[in-house]
């Protein structure tokens, strides 16, 4: 076995992968770092991040990463309906396309933050580690009921 060969061949099909998963009838898409993105969603732009940091939300949702990109700009990533035990690990490198980009600024205890957020709807909109998730990372469903007196 020819190992250029299978790496060739490896590469391609991560390659085709790629492109079914950015293509949304679009020509073009442009890799930007965060700092490039405009508030509100951004077509034909995908970028890099690194998770530095998570919140566990006691098993609610969203599943809220701190990433850094390429220019160490830190920014909050919502991942939303994401199983909390199968979410990105730290270290990973999620990979966005199309980010929907707001910015948070709040007062708490007489402290002023700012920061920006990208928000995940569905955890197969991202790619981790140059992967797609698979089908078991959806949250499970949750019924709850309360009796009425």
């Amino acid at each position: 076995v020819n190992v250029i060969d299978v790496y060739r061949k490896q590469w391609y099909q991560r390659r085709v992968r790629e492109e079914k998963f950015y293509s949304q009838n679009s020509s073009k898409v442009v890799m930007v770092p965060f700092s490039e993105l405009e508030n509100g969603p951004n077509k034909e732009k995908v970028f890099n991040c690194v998770l530095v940091s998570s919140v566990v939300p006691m098993g609610q949702t969203p599943f809220v990463c701190i990433c850094l990109d390429a220019h160490d700009t830190c920014f909050a990533v919502n991942i939303y309906n994401i199983d909390t035990f199968k979410a990105p690990k730290l270290g990973d490198i999620l990979t966005i396309p199309f980010p929907h980009r707001s910015i948070v600024d709040i007062v708490v205890a007489g402290e002023a933050y700012c920061f920006g957020l990208i928000r995940v709807d569905s955890p197969f909109q991202i790619m981790v580690n140059n992967r797609q998730l698979s089908n078991d990372v959806l949250a499970p469903l949750k019924l709850t009921t309360t009796a009425m007196t």
